[in-house]
C-alpha cells in the first residue's frame, strides 16, 4: 500500500504552477502604454497556475518613466535584468539634443526623414542599414546569454516574448532554437510599423523580412493585438498561421479603478490622454471649438480640455493660437494612478483615430483603459475603424467623423445641453462586452494557450 505524506498529497491535488519566461524591453520604471499590457497579465498570472520570471533591461533608454509602476509588481516576481548598449544615448550627442532627453521613438522616424540636418540623415542611415530589426539589437548576445543561465536555473517551462521592440523575438527564437522550450510571440505592433524608418535598400529590406519570417515560422503560437496587426503581419510575409495563432485585445485592470468613482465637476472636462503626434489632426476639432465658443458664452467659460501627455510642437502652437487657449491645462506626463484620477473625473474622453489603413485597422492601447474609466468617449474616428466597432459594441461612446466640424459641433453642444441639466453623461454600456477586456478575462486566455503550447507531463 502507498503512503503519502501531507506535502506530497497536496502536490498531487495542487500541482505546483509553472515557470515562463517573460521577455520583455518595457517594464517598470518605464512609463507609457507599452508596459501595461504585460503589467495587467502578471498580476493575474499565479492564480492560474504560472509563476513568471522576467527578463527585461537594467539600463533601458524609456520615453517616459513611471517608479509607481514598480508598486504593480507582484512582491514575490523574480525579476533579472541585464545591460543593453542604447544607441540613442549617442544619438543624443550626435544631434545635439539634452543629455537624457525623452525620445519618442513613435515620432523619430519622421523627425528624420523630414530634416536636412546632416547629423539626423545620418542617425537615419545608421538606423535603416545597422538596426536591425531596430535599435535595440545590441541587446541580442546580453539577454540570450543571461536567458540561458534562467531557463536552466529557474527550470522555465514556456518562454513568451512581447514586442515591440522586435529585437525581443529575435531572442526569444534564438532561446527555443538552443534550449528546445515552447515559445509564444505577443504582437503588439506589425514587425515593419509605419512608425519606423522605411528600409529603401533592397539589403537591409530583405534581412529585416527574413528576421520576421524567422520568428513567425519559429514560434510555437503567435498572439495578435488585434486582426489589423495579423493582416499587417500576413501581408509583409505573405504566410497564413491557421492552427497557431489567437487575437487577445489590450485591456484594462478593474483594481485600478477601485476607489475611483465619477462627481459632477465645476466644469464640462474633456480630456486626453497619451502623445498628441503630430499624424492627429486637430483642425477640425479646434475649429469646431471655436465656433461654439464664439457663439455660446456660457460654453466658453464651462468647457475646459485637459491634455495629459506630451504634446507634439505644431500641435501645441496650434492649440495656443485657438480662441480657447485660455481654457487648456497641458499637464504633461502624468504617472499611471494620476491619470486614472483625472480620466474618471472627466466629462468626456477624447479619442483621436487616423483615417488611414493603420489607424482604423489598430485601435489604440487608450480606448481600453478609457473603457474601463466607464466615463463616456469622444471618438473623433472613422465608423469603418476597429475603435469605432468596439465602441459601438460596448456601448461606451460616440463615434463622430473626425473632418467633419458640423457633426463635432453639434455632438459636443448635444452633450454640454445634457450636462448643464446636471446629466452626468453615464451611457448604457454593455457590461458583458465590456468584461470581454477586464485583465483577468484576458490573462485567462493567454494562460489557456500557454497550457496548450506547454501542457504539463504527467
Amino acid at each position: 500500500m502507498n503512503t503519502f505524506s501531507k506535502e506530497e498529497n497536496s502536490s498531487l491535488v495542487n500541482p505546483p504552477n509553472k515557470k515562463v519566461l517573460i521577455i520583455t524591453y518595457y517594464f517598470p520604471p518605464s512609463g507609457g502604454a507599452g508596459v501595461q499590457r504585460t503589467l495587467r497579465f502578471l498580476s493575474n498570472l499565479s492564480q492560474f497556475g504560472w509563476d513568471p520570471v522576467i527578463l527585461t533591461t537594467k539600463n533601458g533608454d524609456f520615453p517616459t518613466k513611471d517608479l509607481s509602476l514598480l508598486n504593480k509588481v507582484p512582491v514575490n516576481t523574480k525579476i533579472y535584468r541585464t545591460y543593453i548598449p542604447e544607441p540613442y544615448r549617442s544619438y543624443r550627442r550626435l544631434t545635439g539634443r539634452k543629455r537624457g532627453e525623452a525620445l519618442d521613438l513613435s515620432t523619430l522616424a519622421v523627425d528624420e526623414s523630414n530634416s536636412t540636418n546632416i547629423a539626423e540623415q545620418f542617425a537615419t542611415f545608421i538606423r535603416t542599414w545597422f538596426f536591425i530589426p531596430d535599435a535595440r539589437i545590441g541587446w541580442l548576445p546580453f539577454a540570450f546569454f543571461s536567458g540561458l543561465k534562467i531557463i536552466r536555473q529557474e527550470k522555465i517551462d514556456l518562454i513568451f516574448s512581447s514586442a515591440p521592440p522586435n529585437t525581443v523575438h529575435v531572442i526569444a527564437s534564438a532561446l527555443k532554437r538552443v534550449t528546445g522550450k515552447k515559445w509564444v510571440a505577443d504582437f503588439r505592433d506589425p514587425w515593419m510599423k509605419y512608425l519606423v524608418p522605411k528600409r529603401n535598400s533592397a539589403v537591409p529590406r530583405k534581412l529585416d523580412l527574413a528576421l520576421n519570417r524567422m520568428v513567425v515560422d519559429r514560434a510555437d503560437h503567435l498572439i495578435w493585438v488585434c486582426a489589423g496587426v495579423k493582416k499587417e503581419v500576413e501581408a509583409t510575409t505573405r504566410k497564413k498561421f491557421l492552427g497557431k495563432e489567437t487575437i487577445i485585445f489590450n485591456g484594462f485592470d478593474e483594481m485600478n479603478f477601485e476607489n475611483l468613482s465619477h462627481r459632477r465637476t465645476e466644469k464640462f472636462t474633456i480630456t486626453y490622454v497619451g502623445t498628441l503626434y503630430i499624424r492627429y489632426d486637430l483642425t477640425s476639432f479646434i475649429e469646431a471649438i471655436e465656433k461654439i465658443c464664439s457663439t455660446r458664452n456660457d460654453f466658453k467659460h464651462d468647457f475646459e480640455l485637459i491634455l495629459c501627455g506630451p504634446v507634439d510642437e505644431q500641435i501645441r502652437k496650434k492649440l495656443k493660437n485657438s480662441k480657447f487657449q485660455k481654457n487648456i491645462q497641458f499637464l504633461g506626463y502624468l504617472n499611471h494612478k494620476a491619470t486614472l484620477t483625472r480620466m474618471v473625473s472627466s466629462t468626456l474622453l477624447l479619442l483621436f483615430i487616423i483615417d488611414s489603413p493603420e489607424g482604423k485597422n489598430i485601435p489604440t492601447s487608450k480606448l481600453f483603459e478609457y473603457i474601463g474609466a466607464k466615463r463616456p468617449i469622444f471618438a473623433l474616428a472613422p465608423q469603418d475603424s476597429e475603435a469605432a466597432e468596439i465602441l459601438n459594441r460596448t456601448k461606451s461612446g460616440i463615434v463622430v467623423p473626425p473632418a467633419d466640424i458640423v457633426k463635432i459641433q453639434n455632438a459636443i453642444l448635444d452633450l454640454y445641453e445634457r450636462w448643464k441639466q446636471n446629466d452626468t453623461l453615464n451611457l448604457p454600456f454593455d457590461a458583458k462586452e465590456v468584461q470581454q477586456f477586464e485583465s483577468k478575462n484576458l490573462t485567462r486566455e493567454l494562460v489557456t494557450i500557454w497550457n496548450e503550447t506547454s501542457p504539463r507531463s504527467d
